[in-house]
């Protein structure tokens, strides 16, 4: 269900977005990464995912986005945590900025045969992961009180 652009201005100025993404891991132990057309992250290179709809588990959520964004199916491997971001500047023209949580999963690929929707202009294995998701915090990992 898609909601006119002004409520959905109303409700990014006032709630965050929750998210899941795919750390999604060939073979080799490669990282798929997807070229952004989109912010956030236009033009550079990033893991796939999207936003979380109302009544889905974070894992539907998940697995309903590799098939929209990459076109295939994935094993779930299980959660490895959550990274969270603001940006003062948005598409949208929130007042205020915008504020995303996602939960990010790692899966395998059931199939070779990627096919992008109109989120990402390309795709490729890579065998290191983007830098910003230095800012990811692993589930269980211990922080110092």
């Amino acid at each position: 269900m898609r909601l006119p652009p002004r409520e959905y201005r109303a409700i990014l100025g006032r709630v965050p977005i929750l998210c899941v993404d795919g750390i999604i891991v060939n073979r080799r132990g490669q990282y798929l990464l997807v070229r952004r057309k989109h912010e956030p992250f236009r033009g550079r290179w990033w893991i796939p995912g999207g936003r979380v709809l109302k009544g889905e588990t974070l894992e539907r959520a998940f697995r309903r986005k590799m098939r929209e964004e990459l076109g295939i199916p994935v094993k779930v491997l299980g959660p490895v945590g959550y990274y969270e971001g603001t940006r003062a500047r948005s598409p949208w023209n929130v007042k205020g900025g915008l504020h995303a949580v996602s939960v990010v999963f790692r899966a395998v690929p059931l199939s070779p045969r990627i096919r992008l929707d109109d989120q990402s202009s390309a795709w490729g294995f890579f065998d290191r992961l983007p830098p910003g998701l230095r800012r990811l915090r692993r589930f269980g990992a211990r922080r110092a009180p």
